[in-house]
């Protein structure tokens, strides 16, 4: 599954190269360079052997149902992402980004938006939990003797829940812009822990899709044609 998904970035680098469609000079895309994709791979993996080892479900485990697999994380990322962009409409959390962000624009361009995010959200979930959660939850196994894990995973989780929002929302904070820097750091963080949840309870691919239901919803359905931004 871990190796598939990795396949799935190539097939994004490949757009870019050959089609762009306005991603070739969008500079999010160095994320699916080649080189970026081999250690995303090679990471992806070792967090991938970790899991099966401290506990976590294998990403198509037969004794996971198919509705706590799919089902339940596309209906949260869906709703989520319903949330964040009801609450952008409402106070342009999106304006106050990109007039502190530098990038040309919040959301990648459509067509290629449809591949780019679900590539995004294969992406960060090596960072923000497929690795490190398992490997700091492994390393305090030896420490502890194997006491504590499902107590240490609700810390990491708790924790590990705040690395997005705290390094993509609050560096937009300043006088006036209190209330949608807290509009989207909520939601954000939510949206993390949930995935933690998912990836504890149904192992990684159910949190990736909770992620990707959500980027469908935010960035490609609001960000493209509702908002433009």
């Amino acid at each position: 599954m871990w190796l598939g998904l990795v396949a799935f970035l190539a097939i994004v680098e490949l757009f870019i190269v050959f089609v762009g469609a306005g991603l070739e000079n969008d500079p999010r895309a160095t994320l699916f360079s080649w080189p970026a994709i081999a250690v995303i791979g090679v990471v992806g993996l070792a967090g991938v052997w970790l899991s099966h080892r401290t506990g976590f479900p294998a990403a198509w485990d037969p004794a996971v149902p198919l509705r706590w697999r799919i089902g339940y994380p596309s209906l949260i990322g869906i709703a989520l992402g319903i949330f964040l962009a009801v609450a952008d409409s409402l106070v342009h959390w999106t304006t106050t980004f990109a007039e502190t962000s530098g990038l040309p624009s919040f959301n990648a361009p459509f067509p290629g938006s449809l591949l780019f995010y679900p590539g995004g959200a294969i992406i960060v979930e090596v960072v923000y939990r497929l690795l490190p959660i398992p490997l700091l939850m492994w390393l305090t196994g030896f420490a502890l003797r194997g006491r504590g894990r499902e107590m240490i995973f609700w810390i990491l989780a708790v924790l590990t829940s705040v690395i997005e929002p705290a390094s993509q929302d609050l560096p937009s904070l300043r006088a006036g812009t209190e209330l949608a820097v807290a509009l989207n750091f909520a939601p954000d963080y939510l949206l993390n822990f949930v995935q933690a949840v998912f990836f504890r309870r149904s192992g990684f691919l159910s949190a990736i899709i909770v992620r990707v239901a959500f980027y469908l919803v935010w960035h490609v359905a609001y960000g493209n044609f509702i908002c433009r931004c």
